[in-house]
């Protein structure tokens, strides 16, 4: 088992972790990140100005291996006021 951690940034700021999490390896701890940030998404997108959230994957030394982000982006078309 190997120790990793999970730094997260949301609309409150930046959590740095103080715990780490087991996984057997690096595959099932990349999916737990996409599956944190999901379940972040579903708690709420991102709002102005903050236009994303995103965990950032850490090992034990807490060095960062990965982030995963969501982007939320409005893009007008046309000539009315958005």
């Amino acid at each position: 088992m190997e120790r990793y951690y999970f730094k997260i940034q949301d609309q409150d700021g930046v959590l740095q972790p103080d715990r780490g999490f087991e996984f057997a390896d690096l595959e099932r701890a990349k999916e737990e990140a996409k599956t944190l940030l999901a379940e972040m998404a579903v708690d709420g997108l991102p709002n102005e100005p903050v236009d994303s959230i995103s965990v950032e994957l850490q090992d034990a030394h807490r060095v960062p291996i990965l982030t995963v982000r969501l982007v939320l982006e409005a893009i007008p078309h046309g000539a009315q006021q958005v």
